[in-house]
């Protein structure tokens, strides 16, 4: 196919408010799963696309790209559209003699964390002006599987679930926290995370989310419990949270990415500068605050490698497709905010290293080759040592299999020369259904609901590794000694590992310290033979601007930038120092988008709280 050209459709913003009244009153109530996404934009526009803001771009069609859809939900990311290496600080602007526009608070991105903040700080009485630099909301958050809770939401008490005993008790749990952290964190943080986790999340369930207990979005983890969740489920929340928003007077500003924040001569942030449409620079006052929101720095290597240098060398990939280049994190820079969490990161499950052989660095979760590599293949380091695997099937605790996802990553990014080495042969489909691989492991296939939202070519998750097969990410070889050189292992070092799988498949038992169940034990026999490089999908950055508990970021003197505030994933402080936490749940309490979540959330509430006491 062809590559095409889709231009960007404007939209004045008479015309966009309408459309999202039109929306907002259609669900009133909430949103529910299999209703049609509430696109901000019309059909067939195409959001932040160009780092250039240009109005025409080129897009590979999705059967031989990373899946776009031309709504804008699922972007190509690739160097050209996201050459974001830059680590420099972004410097303030002084307060110019006129404003473009003004209001009480103004929030940057419209992720889970950005419609939280703009939500509840309208609901509290302030007039919000909320920037984004996509063409339409959600963000991350628009394609994640779920939030985790660890306790304290109402409906849990049903379960009777609470981590780590029940009742539950915010104390307790941080205790906890701190261990797994070996006390590399902030205490009060976690504290008031843990603590306002619970309500955070029935407070968005009275604005409209509906959250199912037991089959997620919210996680509990109860005994017994089944967690069949599906990577696009949160998109139902963040739609709702968006209509919670306009219904209350949020002022929302897509294809409108932030420039640098504006500083007075106290050093107080009054307000930001914005590019409208991409091009003409506005200043937007904040007679209150500015809530930066828009997400860490995933996709920037230059600040992956200044601040978080291991996930800069184990991470293989990275699935944010919202962007997550950091220029929240460096306007935080360049008014002297401080750094907390260096070198702290979490990493979910293998990512496939697309970049070893020219392919791209962040790509879509559900891309089929992803799932692939994922399975209890024979997977070994560069010494052709065997590396452990861990379990994603939900047995009697689901805690288990959640943890495995995380868990696994960091195994397989830690290595020597950060890499590990997944060889099958060519009955690998044969093997599938019995490895009953969960959550992200699972295989995307066409009678999974919502299957809608997924670009119609990786909707059979064959195509997705014939892309892989193409491009010669995965290698498909006619012997052992072909794949093993252009895998670039030394000679003799897969052929021996293989050989010592083989007799441990024959014997049918596994005798390494890590055993694999008997029915996994496939022996590599026939070819054509495949392999690929995995390590870590980089899927949060823990390094982030400093804040205090009440989401007031810190200068490198010790005290609050007045006027500013940070949620996740642009603040820090979760995970301290050095911190290799993996888990998607263990290494931030409530999973990353319950953490996007409830930061916004406390976010708008301290904003209004400690800025606008008393009007």
């Amino acid at each position: 196919m062809d590559r095409k050209t889709i231009r960007k459709q404007g939209m004045s913003r008479r015309d966009f408010l309408a459309k999202a009244a039109i929306f907002a009153g259609s669900t009133a109530g909430a949103c529910v799963a299999g209703s049609a996404p509430a696109l901000a934009v019309e059909r067939g526009f195409v959001g932040d696309w160009s780092a250039d803001g240009s109005t025409e771009v080129e897009i590979t069609a999705s059967s031989e790209s990373n899946a776009s859809a031309s709504d804008g939900t699922y972007r190509e990311l690739n160097g050209a559209t996201f050459p974001a290496n830059d680590a420099t600080p972004i410097k303030p602007r002084p307060v110019p003699t006129k404003w473009d526009a003004e209001c009480d608070i103004v929030v940057v991105g419209a992720g889970g964390g950005g419609l939280n903040a703009a939500a509840r700080s309208a609901e509290l009485g302030a007039e919000v002006i909320c920037i984004e630099a996509m063409g339409l909301h959600g963000g991350n958050a628009q394609s994640a599987g779920m939030c985790g809770i660890l306790g304290g939401l109402s409906m849990q008490e049903s379960k009777r679930f609470a981590f780590p005993s029940y009742p539950f008790d915010p104390m307790k749990l941080t205790a906890w926290a701190m261990d797994e952290y070996h006390y590399a964190a902030d205490p009060q943080l976690i504290y008031k995370i843990a603590e306002q986790g619970g309500p955070c999340l029935d407070w968005m369930a009275d604005c409209g989310v509906q959250w199912r207990l037991g089959e997620v979005p919210v996680y509990v983890a109860p005994k017994n419990s089944t967690l069949d969740h599906h990577v696009l489920k949160m998109k139902d929340a963040t739609d709702a949270m968006f209509s919670y928003g306009i219904r209350h007077g949020v002022d929302y500003r897509f294809q409108c990415p932030a420039k640098a924040l504006v500083q007075d001569s106290e050093g107080r942030i009054v307000g930001l500068v914005a590019a409208e449409k991409f091009e003409r620079e506005i200043f937007i006052k904040a007679r209150h605050a500015v809530i930066l929101t828009a997400g860490g720095f995933c996709n920037n290597k230059a600040l992956l490698e200044r601040y978080i240098p291991t996930a800069a060398m184990g991470c293989a990939s990275s699935y944010l497709i919202g962007g997550e280049t950091g220029e929240c994190f460096r306007m935080g820079l360049g008014v002297g905010a401080d750094v907390s969490g260096f070198n702290s990161s979490a990493s979910f499950d293998g990512g496939v290293d697309w970049q070893a052989d020219g392919g791209t660095w962040a790509h879509f979760l559900y891309d089929g080759m992803t799932q692939l590599s994922r399975q209890p293949w024979l997977t070994i380091d560069r010494c052709g040592n065997r590396l452990r695997f861990m379990d994603s099937r939900v047995g009697e605790d689901g805690a288990n299999a959640i943890y495995a996802l995380g868990d696994l990553a960091t195994i397989q990014m830690t290595p020597p020369g950060h890499r590990s080495y997944i060889v099958f042969d060519s009955k690998y489909e044969e093997y599938l259904a019995g490895f009953g691989q969960e959550h992200c492991r699972k295989l995307l296939t066409p009678d999974l609901e919502q299957i809608e939202k997924v670009p119609e070519h990786y909707r059979d998750w064959r195509h997705g590794v014939q892309d892989a097969l193409k491009a010669d990410v995965l290698k498909k070889r006619d012997s052992l000694e072909e794949l093993e050189r252009d895998l670039g292992l030394t000679e003799g070092i897969l052929t021996e590992a293989v050989a010592r799988w083989n007799e441990t498949c024959k014997r049918g038992e596994d005798d390494f310290m890590y055993p694999l169940p008997p029915e996994w034990l496939h022996a590599i026999a026939t070819p054509p033979y495949y392999g690929c490089r995995i390590g870590g999908n980089l899927y949060g950055t823990k390094a982030g601007l400093l804040i205090n508990p009440d989401m007031q970021v810190m200068g490198t003197d010790g005290k609050v930038i007045p006027g500013l505030y940070a949620g996740w994933h642009t603040a820090g402080g979760a995970c301290g120092e050095n911190s290799y936490i993996g888990d998607p749940i263990l290494g931030s309490l409530m999973g990353d988008v319950g953490l996007a979540f409830c930061g916004g959330y406390l976010c708008g509430t301290s904003a209004v709280e400690h800025e606008m006491a008393g009007e």
